[in-house]
């Protein structure tokens, strides 16, 4: 008999594999796909940006109390976790202090999986591939893990099938079935982290800008600033951190699970009082005006939104230029859809905190059983925060 199974061979699974396996336990993972840690082969353009510099709270969404995602974090610092994977793992490490992110120097996400995986062989960690597992069931004895041509036992069971996100990487979301099978009450997982359809200004086809600009976003009366600036115009909608930072608010609207946010855009993150001051000493036309500060293509489709194409600074009314200025500094998007899990960087909802020992990850419905990483209600922004509670979460499981 395996001692401990883990099911899913990505950066959570394999985490909990090398702590499990470093606390002296047999460890099988049972990998659906024919290799590990494919995410985190494409994470970060293939850089993978494995930590973030800085973290709070307020960089992950959960339905549960802070202070229950606050637990785990206490767990395990940011420092601590950087260490380990320098120093255990043997990844050196290089900062990007101004994006706040932690890199591999090779910036390679090849050598990420690669070390990790060979740190768990290593420990005695046997990975078995293309074994997709159908069902869990609890017996007198521990855990029968059922596959489509062989049924395993084992004493305790680590779920770590990751998401819906990119099910290209082979994830679609057994596991919550799996889960739910089980009794455990999912909150409906989402995509998170995705790219937002909508009409660009004047419905202009401006895809391929791309700039930095300030965010704000209003949801259920509370305001938010995306913290990161990063925007692009894609084909039929946006993107860029500062886009899919937020973008769940607008898929639990269109999912009607939450009322509709209102997504607000300063493109140059200029004030409003700067922006007026700076439109009434102007000379010449408005539209060179704001070239000054905007992608041209986008200062066109503004000034053509406001009908100011051919309009001097000196021509400008009051009403006009106070128009302009709000087009300036809270350009309202218009949401039409997402770009679903297809392009989600990660998957929201799943296994509420509340249904698991926040200081083992283990079930608490059923003795034996953890889960970690993305099927469980929490994940983070762009920058690192999901690999971080990936860690987290495996090392929390895998010791336990």
């Amino acid at each position: 008999m395996t001692k401990t199974l883990i099911i899913g061979a990505g950066a959570a699974g394999l985490t909990a594999a090398y702590f499990a396996a470093k606390a002296g336990q047999s460890v099988l993972i049972l990998e659906k796909t024919d290799k590990a840690g494919k995410k985190i082969l494409m994470s970060g353009g293939t850089r993978c940006n494995v930590l973030p510099v800085v973290m709070n709270l307020d960089d992950y969404f959960t339905n549960a109390s802070p202070n229950v995602l606050k637990k785990v974090f206490k767990s395990w610092s940011l420092n601590a976790c950087k260490n380990w994977l320098q120093d255990e793992i043997g990844i050196p490490l290089a900062t990007e202090t101004e994006s706040n992110k932690w890199f591999p120097e090779s910036n390679s996400a090849k050598e990420v999986r690669d070390k990790l995986l060979e740190a768990c062989l290593q420990l005695g960690v046997v990975i078995r591939y293309n074994q997709q597992v159908k069902e869990l069931q609890k017996t007198d004895f521990g855990w029968e893990v059922i596959t489509e041509n062989k049924i395993y036992k084992a004493d305790k069971v680590v779920m770590s099938t990751g998401g819906k996100s990119i099910p290209t990487t082979g994830t679609e979301g057994e596991g919550y079935r799996i889960l739910r099978n089980l009794g455990h009450q999912l909150i409906e997982p989402y995509a998170a982290l995705t790219p937002l359809k909508g009409a660009h200004p004047f419905e202009q086809g401006l895809q391929g800008i791309s700039l930095n600009v300030e965010l704000n976003v209003n949801s259920l009366g509370n305001q938010s600033q995306s913290n990161r600036s990063g925007f692009v115009f894609t084909h039929d909608g946006f993107s860029g951190p500062a886009v899919l930072d937020p973008s769940h608010y607008a898929v639990l609207h269109q999912l009607g699970r939450m009322e509709k946010p209102d997504y607000r855009v300063n493109w140059a993150s200029k004030k409003r009082e700067d922006w007026d001051a700076y439109l009434q000493s102007g000379r010449g036309l408005v539209l060179n005006r704001v070239k000054e500060w905007l992608p041209a293509r986008l200062a066109e489709s503004i000034c053509a939104e406001c009908g100011l194409m051919e309009r001097s600074c000196a021509e400008l009314r009051r009403e006009e230029r106070l128009n302009l200025v709000d087009k300036l500094t809270a350009y309202r998007l218009e949401i039409s859809g997402n770009e679903g899990y297809r392009k989600a960087e990660v998957t929201g909802g799943g296994v509420p905190l509340d249904e698991i020992n926040t200081a083992t990850m283990e079930s608490k419905l059923h003795s034996g059983l953890f889960i970690c990483g993305e099927l469980v209600d929490v994940f983070g922004r762009i920058g690192g925060f999901n690999f971080y509670w990936a860690w987290v979460s495996g090392r929390l499981a895998g010791k336990s």
